[in-house]
């Protein structure tokens, strides 16, 4: 009987090594948490593979242009492919919007606006929701205004303007591109922080206005300084004020508004745009060009010719499309 229980404890314990030996072998299965989940593919960049139409709200020879057509080359260099420019003018810029807004959005067509398209979004002037259906991409330079007056004219800086036109109330007129754009809210809402009544006389374009004032036709012209230099120096006119909160780089002689007492220095930004539901990579590779454009240094040359360095200039699409809606409610404010 003993060794009957002798042998069935052998057996036992060789089984559980069999069993134990077998068992160590097996190779352990993942928890499902550690389970590796396949890898998912990497997003490739958009690529452009045609050219691009850019829209431009204004006509040739405009500020904003003479600003597309300064920083364009860079970009194209960046992207790779043409930048055809479609200049579309009138009704201050809403006709180019509405043609921008036509077109489909598919990352092939961009355009530059100004706050005169956030003056006809509180106007309701176009024939679309401009702005809610408009996306900034990136501002590209925020100017400032400046008035300049004929050699003749019998006052020299705004206090003199101001006592004249109190004296002599409407004979006083500045030239302007439009007027039911940025300029016109600009320079009113001076004239009116003044108490001053100085008509507003439209002209199709900057050259015409300054033309008109040389030959005497005009009192004045509100334009940029980077006229300053060619008109001022050449005797044909003189500035009178600079609309900013300092004076610029190249009119350091002229008074500006804030020193003189007045808080009226809106001024005209220029910024890049699409068309809302344009592909998301695509509004995300050409923000990033106008980025690398902003760095080249023909590019920072031409701004500080045009006094475009004397206020913060190039905003990536989220400060973009904060000013953008700010400028909404600025402006609704003031065409109250």
């Amino acid at each position: 009987m003993r060794r009957k229980i002798l042998a069935l404890l052998c057996v036992g314990l060789t089984l559980l090594m069999i069993i134990g030996c077998s068992s160590g072998s097996a190779p352990k299965q993942p928890e499902p948490s550690e389970a590796k989940a396949p890898e998912a593919p990497a997003e490739e960049e958009w690529k452009f593979e045609r050219p691009i139409e850019f829209v431009i709200c204004f006509g040739p020879g405009s500020g904003t242009d003479g600003t597309w057509r300064a920083i364009a080359p860079h970009v194209e260099k960046e992207l790779g492919v043409p930048i055809t420019i479609n200049n579309v003018p009138g009704a201050s810029g809403v006709l180019g919007a509405e043609y921008l807004n036509k077109q489909p959005a598919d990352g092939y067509t961009f355009g530059m606006y100004t706050p005169s398209h956030v003056i006809a979004a509180v106007n309701n002037t176009a024939n679309f929701d401009i702005l809610n259906e408009t996306v900034p991409v990136a501002k590209l330079v925020h100017d400032a205004n400046i008035i300049l007056a004929g050699k003749n004219v019998p006052y020299n800086n705004l206090n003199e303007l101001v006592e004249y036109a109190k004296a002599n109330p409407g004979k006083a007129k500045i030239g302007l591109m439009s007027v039911a754009g940025i300029d016109a809210v600009s320079v009113q809402q001076l004239f009116d922080l003044a108490g001053i009544d100085v008509p507003l006389v439209p002209y199709p374009s900057g050259a015409e206005a300054n033309a008109a004032v040389i030959g005497g036709h005009c009192d004045m012209v509100l334009t940029g300084p980077d006229d300053y230099t060619s008109f001022v120096e050449s005797g044909d006119m003189k500035g009178i004020v600079i609309l900013s909160e300092k004076r610029a780089s190249t009119a350091p002689d002229v008074e500006c508004t804030a020193e003189l007492g007045y808080e009226a220095y809106i001024g005209p930004w220029r910024g890049v745009v699409c068309k809302k539901g344009t592909p998301e990579d695509a509004i995300k590779a050409f923000e990033a060009a106008l980025a690398k454009a902003n760095e080249a240094p023909e590019w920072i040359e031409w701004k500080e010719a045009a006094s475009l360095n004397d206020r913060k200039g190039f905003e990536r699409r989220e400060d973009f499309t904060k000013l953008w809606f700010d400028y909404y409610e600025t402006m609704k404010e003031l065409l109250k």
